[in-house]
C-alpha cells in the first residue's frame, strides 16, 4: 500500500484527547461543538465528568457514523472506543459499537472491526477506531522515553496487523483506510511545573487546572487583583500567557461558547505546565530529579502540537505529499469519499471543506460518474492517540 499525506496536520485548540476527537468526528470547532476538554466540569459539585452533556452542547451537531447511516442505501457505522461514540446522537448510536476498555488487547479491537465490516445482516462500511497509546505511556515517562519507543513499536505492530487483515479478506481494493492522531505532546520536568498559588490564591478565586491550561474565576471584588497578579507573573517569568474571556484568539475557536469555566484563562508556554493532582501523583513514583511528564494542551500553532494524517485506498494517491491541512477538514473528506448525502438543514454544517484535502484524492471532487464509493467501498478511520513519531515507523506499510 502507498499513502497521501502531508508532512504535519493542523489540530484544533485546546489540544487535548476529546477535544480533537469530536472534532474529526464532527468537522467543528470547539466552540461549535461544545467540547472544551477531556471533562465537562459541573460546576455545581466541582467536579470533572465524562457524560453524555458533554458531547452533547448542541442536538444539532451530527458526527459523521450518524450522518453515514442516516445517509440511508444500507449503510452502517461501526464506531471502536472513539469518545463519545457510546451515546447517542438525535435518538440514534451506531449499528456497531464499542465502549473503552484499556485492557481489550489492541488485535481483538482490530478482528472486531474486521468482523463488522464483514458482518453478514449488517456490514459496516464506515469505521472509527481508537487506541489510546502512545499517549498514555508519553503522559507517565515523556517524548523519547524508552517506555514511549516501545509504545511505538506496538503501533507500529497494530499497523501492520490491520494491513494484514485487509489483504487476508481481500479488502485491499475496497477499503479507504486513514491513520491519524489527535495531537503531539511535549514534555515537562520539575523545574518547569509553574505552582499558580505563588501568585494568586484560593481565597481571591477558584481555579481548574488541566495540565497547560486552567481557566480562574475571580471571587466578587478579586477579579482586577487576581488578574493583575497574573499578569504581573507571566511578565517577570515569561512561562505562561494570560488571558481574559474576551481576549481569548479568535484563531483558537474557542471563546463564542457559554461553556468556559472561568472569567480569566492560563496558558503554560510548551515545556511548562501548572502543577495539578496528576503530577502529585506522579511524583509518588519517581524522584524531583527524574520527573519527565509529558503533555499537551498547548497551542495548536507549536509543532510539538501537530498532529500526523495518512491515508491509503483506491480514491487516494499514492506516494504523494499534500500541503498542510486542518482536522476539520476530514468530515468533509470522508463525507466525499462515502458519498454521504447532504446533511438536515437544521444540522450544524462542518467548519471544514473538502477543498482543503482534495489535493489527496487520486481524482478531484465532481470528475468521476456515479459516486462509485456509495455501494462498494469502505472506509476505516484509526486514531493512534497523540503518536507523532508514528509516522516514521508507520510509513513502512503504507
Amino acid at each position: 500500500l502507498a499513502s497521501a499525506s502531508p508532512p504535519y496536520m493542523r489540530n484544533v485548540f485546546p489540544t487535548k484527547t476529546f477535544v480533537n476527537h469530536f472534532t474529526v468526528a464532527t468537522g467543528l470547532y470547539p466552540e461549535t461543538h461544545g467540547v472544551l476538554d477531556n471533562y465537562m466540569f459541573d460546576r455545581h459539585n466541582r467536579s470533572m465528568h465524562y457524560t453524555y452533556e458533554q458531547f452533547h452542547y448542541n442536538e444539532n451537531v451530527v458526527p459523521i457514523w450518524t450522518q453515514n447511516e442516516n445517509s440511508g442505501g444500507g449503510r452502517h457505522s461501526g464506531v471502536m472506543m472513539w469518545p463519545g461514540s457510546e451515546f447517542p446522537y438525535q435518538g440514534k448510536t451506531s449499528t456497531h459499537v464499542a465502549v473503552y476498555n484499556y485492557s481489550t488487547p489492541w488485535s481483538s479491537r482490530v478482528d472486531t472491526v474486521i468482523s463488522w465490516i464483514k458482518d453478514d445482516k449488517k456490514p459496516a462500511n464506515l469505521v472509527f477506531a481508537y487506541f489510546e497509546e502512545p499517549d498514555n505511556t508519553g503522559h507517565v515517562f515523556g517524548v523519547g522515553s524508552h517506555e514511549i519507543k516501545n509504545q511505538i513499536v506496538r503501533v507500529d505492530t497494530t499497523v501492520k496487523y490491520i494491513v494484514e487483515r485487509i489483504k487476508e479478506e481481500n479488502l485491499e481494493n475496497k477499503i479507504n483506510l486513514i491513520l491519524l492522531s489527535d495531537h503531539g505532546m511535549d514534555t515537562v520536568t520539575y523545574d518547569r511545573i509553574i505552582y499558580l498559588d505563588n501568585y494568586i490564591s484560593n481565597k481571591t478565586c477558584k481555579v481548574e487546572v488541566t495540565g497547560p491550561n486552567a481557566f480562574i474565576n475571580p471571587n466578587p471584588g478579586k477579579y482586577d487583583e487576581v488578574y493583575s497578579n497574573l499578569k504581573n507573573a507571566s511578565k517577570t517569568h515569561g512561562t505562561f500567557d494570560v488571558f481574559k474571556k474576551e481576549q481569548l484568539l479568535d484563531r483558537w475557536h474557542m471563546k463564542n461558547t457559554d461553556r468556559l469555566n472561568g472569567l480569566l484563562y492560563v496558558l503554560a508556554k510548551p515545556g511548562y505546565a501548572f502543577w495539578d493532582e496528576y503530577f502529585k501523583d506522579l511524583l509518588k513514583h519517581t524522584t524531583k530529579e527524574k520527573f519527565k511528564a509529558g503533555t499537551h494542551g498547548y497551542d495548536n500553532e507549536e509543532p510539538p502540537m501537530r498532529a500526523f494524517f495518512m491515508a491509503s485506498g483506491p480514491l487516494f494517491k499514492r506516494n504523494f505529499t499534500a500541503q498542510p491541512f486542518d482536522n476539520v477538514d476530514i468530515y468533509p473528506l470522508i463525507s466525499h469519499v462515502m458519498d454521504l448525502k447532504q446533511l438536515a438543514s437544521n444540522a450544524v454544517r462542518p467548519n471544514g471543506t473538502v477543498a482543503a484535502v482534495e489535493q489527496l484524492l487520486a481524482e478531484r471532487p465532481g470528475s468521476r460518474a456515479g459516486g462509485p464509493c456509495a455501494k462498494g467501498s469502505l472506509s476505516v478511520v484509526a486514531c493512534v492517540a497523540s503518536a507523532a513519531m508514528t509516522l516514521r515507523t508507520a510509513s513502512r506499510y503504507l
